[in-house]
C-alpha cells in the first residue's frame, strides 16, 4: 500500500465521509449524515479518516460501552449505547471507497482503533460484521462469538478481542 495518513475526523470531513458511506455500503445499510455527525460528536476520539493522495478514502467510528453480553445490548440508538466510562471499545463502522478496498486501508483503520482502545485501557474490543468478511477478521486475530439477524435483514456476526 502506498503512502496514506490516518487522522481524527472533523465536522469539515462529513461530506467526504458520506461519499465513502455511499460507496462502501448498500443503501439499506448506509448511515445518514445526521447519524455520522452524531457519532462524531459522541466520541470524536474514536472517529478516524484515512487519506490517500490527500483524499479521504475511508473512515472508522467507535463508541465506548459496557460489556455487550447480549445482542439486545446492540439495539439502543448510539446516544444510549455510548457510555463514556464503559469498559468495551465498540467499533461501530469501517467504510472504504469501493475502488480502494482490498488495499490495506481497512486493516490500517482497525489497527488504529485497536491502538486507541489499548491506550484508553479498555478490556474488550468488539464489533459486528457481515458473514462475507469472516476470513478477514479471523486473520486479524478476532474471535467470532455468535451470528444474528440484524435490523436490516442480513446475517451479522459479533466479534471480539480481549486485552490482557
Amino acid at each position: 500500500m502506498a503512502d496514506y495518513q490516518i487522522r481524527q475526523a472533523s465536522l469539515q470531513d462529513i461530506d467526504a465521509i458520506c461519499l465513502v458511506e455511499k460507496s462502501a455500503f448498500p443503501p439499506h445499510r448506509q448511515a445518514s449524515s445526521e447519524t455520522l455527525v452524531n457519532r462524531m460528536k459522541l466520541f470524536p476520539e474514536g472517529f478516524y479518516v484515512i487519506l490517500y493522495k490527500d483524499k479521504i478514502v475511508g473512515f472508522s467510528t467507535a463508541l465506548l460501552t459496557d460489556d455487550l453480553r447480549s445482542l439486545e445490548a446492540l439495539n439502543p440508538p448510539d446516544n444510549q449505547l455510548h457510555q463514556p466510562q464503559g469498559n468495551t471499545y465498540y467499533l461501530r463502522s469501517v467504510g472504504i471507497m469501493s475502488e480502494h478496498q482490498r488495499k490495506g486501508f481497512g486493516k490500517a483503520l482497525i489497527e488504529k482503533q485497536l491502538e486507541n482502545a489499548r491506550g484508553l485501557n479498555k478490556k474488550r474490543f468488539c464489533f459486528t460484521a457481515s458473514e462475507e468478511v469472516e476470513a478477514f477478521y479471523t486473520h486479524l486475530g478476532f474471535k467470532k462469538l455468535t451470528n444474528y439477524e440484524s435490523f436490516h435483514g442480513s446475517i451479522q456476526a459479533v466479534w471480539e478481542m480481549i486485552f490482557i
